[in-house]
């Protein structure tokens, strides 16, 4: 009988080392920039996440574009590339949901505004970045974005400074446009208002002129975000660094602070005198103020301005008379204050290696693949005479292409190569911006979108390097508090405003805001000394 279990066990060795020796092995090699890639033996999975937004054509995590990444990155190393869609408007629950297990959790974690990467780093979201294995596999990578930029991915964890993100470069580029039909002020007879109080006057003429009909919107309004709740019009006496570093959050809001009280009251006046919809809260995707304005019902909306985008083509099918102006950025300002406005982070987005990730290496050789230039100007622009054509020079994204091979979104493919860089490498002077961000025949508001910059006072956010533990510790529960709080205060009577707003706001601070501010003044003293 022993004799038998010994013949049994040595089969099963044999089979078991014959199975072992099957298994394919890893194959390490060097491309020509000398970046190191592997072609693994057995085929992982790399997930991959994406911004889900408004004005989608296709999914945006199954579509032709995908397909060519996979076929020209994951299939040549043998990766699986699964992308997961992130709500643009709600990232940051998005992303918390889905690190709650290793089964939802993507391989990549990022964010533009430096607050919530801190509070990535305090919920232990991500991992540290082996700073060999960066040198090793993405020198494509660090050519392109520059030591600066990467530097600016070290923070200070647990008495270290240690690299903690991969920042993408930022190019000065800026297409967003919060545009006003110029038509309805000629017919109103006002002039471009240049203060607040000359803005809410506009508006309360395109109401009482009905210039959209029975459903007359005068200018468009969401519920405000976290990351768009800056008070900037507002600062006035209050731009003083240390001030700024403590209340001035992209995250977490400082509804305790003047500023933004003083922002919610012009609000609350707009929707009691009827100069926005009074279903405005409802509209959790814009989905409603963009139809609102291209149906003719709407006089002021903002959005991000793309010669491909179907916001301007679609006013002027529906409103042939239809003219456009950029709103003056001191129609947000009260008079006599000075316009200030918020300076984005020198970097772009900042992409993290999640704690679940098995393979850092993968999320190492995705992102410097995508740093390769023959690989961004193929998802930056297509194919000439297809994708897009040549106008003095300039690269002009085709509109009017429809085809299987179609940009996805009016931003094009930006969503794919944001973890390198968010605008088009030659898209940055004015004349290359309104080449590639106007329709044809506006180009004209990109001159107006830089005279509008060049009135501007810009303050920059203070960059904390340290965690702020208390603010991964209630941010998410004052988030939510935060958008109830901005119905409230909006919508309740213009009489009960101050009493109303300062009643929330002190439970609102109770509830964590107050311990927030005290651990970032302390932590901005002790990195300010």
């Amino acid at each position: 009988m022993k004799k038998l279990v010994s013949v049994f066990l040595a089969l099963v060795l044999v089979l078991s080392m014959a199975s072992f020796s099957a298994l394919a092995e890893d194959k390490v090699e060097t491309t020509a920039s000398g970046a190191k890639v592997i072609t693994y033996g057995e085929q992982i999975e790399l997930k991959v996440p994406i911004y889900q937004r408004n004005g989608i054509k296709d999914p945006i995590e199954d579509n032709w574009w995908t397909h060519w990444v996979q076929e020209n990155f994951g299939d040549k190393y043998n990766i699986k590339v699964t992308y997961v869609p992130i709500s643009r408007t709600d990232e940051v629950n998005d992303f918390t949901l889905k690190m709650g297990s290793a089964d939802t959790a993507p391989d990549m974690i990022f964010h533009y505004d430096n607050p919530q990467l801190l509070a990535y780093i305090a919920q232990e979201f991500v991992q540290e970045i082996d700073e060999e294995m960066v040198k090793e596999y993405m020198p494509d990578y660090l050519a392109y974005v520059g030591d600066a930029a990467y530097q600016a991915g070290k923070y200070n964890v647990n008495g270290k400074k240690v690299q903690m993100y991969f920042p993408a470069a930022r190019d000065a580029a800026d297409n967003w446009a919060t545009v006003i039909r110029a038509d309805w002020l000629k017919k109103v007879g006002k002039e471009m208002p240049t203060s607040v109080e000359e803005y809410l006057d506009v508006l309360r003429a395109f109401r009482d002129a009905n210039l959209g009909g029975d459903y007359t919107i005068p200018a468009t309004m969401g519920l405000p975000s976290t990351t768009g709740m800056r008070a900037d019009s507002y600062r006035t006496g209050h731009t003083d660094p240390r001030e700024i570093a403590i209340y001035s959050d992209l995250q977490v809001v400082s509804l305790d602070w003047e500023p933004i009280k003083r922002n919610y009251k012009v609000m609350n006046t707009m929707y009691n005198e009827g100069l926005v919809s009074k279903d405005f809260a409802l509209d959790t995707d814009g989905s409603q103020a963009k139809s609102d304005f291209v149906n003719g019902k709407a006089g002021v909306y903002g959005f991000y301005l793309s010669s491909n985008s179907d916001v301007i083509s679609t006013l002027m099918e529906n409103c042939p008379d239809a003219e456009l102006a950029i709103l003056d950025a001191r129609s947000g300002v009260p008079a006599g204050e000075t316009l200030y406005d918020y300076m984005a982070d020198p970097i772009g987005i900042s992409t993290g290696i999640t704690a679940y990730c098995k393979h850092p290496e993968a999320v190492m050789m995705y992102i410097n693949w995508m740093s390769q230039p023959e690989v961004l100007e193929f998802l930056e622009y297509g194919v000439e005479g297809k994708h897009h054509t040549v106008v003095n020079g300039l690269k002009v994204l085709n509109s009017e292409y429809d085809g299987e091979d179609r940009f996805v979104s009016t931003n094009a493919n930006i969503d794919l190569f944001v973890m390198v860089t968010q605008t088009r490498r030659d898209a940055t002077s004015k004349e290359a911006m309104a080449a590639t961000y106007c329709p044809n025949g506006f180009e004209y508001l990109m001159d107006q979108i830089f005279e509008n910059n060049a009135r501007k006072t810009y303050i920059q956010n203070y960059r904390f390097t340290t965690p702020i533990q208390s603010q991964a510790e209630y941010g998410e529960d004052l988030r939510t508090r935060f958008q109830a709080i901005s119905a409230q205060v909006i919508t309740c009577p213009e009489a009960e405003f101050d009493a109303t707003y300062d009643s929330l706001v002190k439970e609102y601070c109770a509830a964590g805001l107050d311990e927030i501010h005290a651990e970032k003044a302390a932590v901005y003293d002790a990195e300010n000394p």
